[in-house]
């Protein structure tokens, strides 16, 4: 799996649990402050991302997450995406 596949399939996660298109997540963009993702959501697509990508998302790195990126990035870091 590439980076440019961790992205896309965390957009798509964010984009289905936030009912909006694909295509307006961006990996800058803010997940409360942009996107309106609460703290329910951000549970859900954790849970999501965990099954997807079989891996545990500990607490700490899903309250440091502050953008699409920083979510990528840290899944790709667990992954060893290039």
């Amino acid at each position: 799996m590439t980076y440019n596949d961790a992205q896309d399939i965390v957009k798509g996660i964010i984009a289905k649990q936030l009912s909006m298109d694909a295509g307006k997540v961006k990996p800058e963009s803010r997940l409360v402050e942009d996107l309106g993702l609460d703290s329910f959501g951000a549970v859900e697509v954790a849970f999501e991302l965990e099954e997807k990508f079989e891996l545990k998302i500990p607490d700490s790195a899903l309250y440091e997450a502050k953008t699409v990126k920083d979510i990528v990035d840290y899944i790709s870091s667990q992954k060893g995406c290039q």
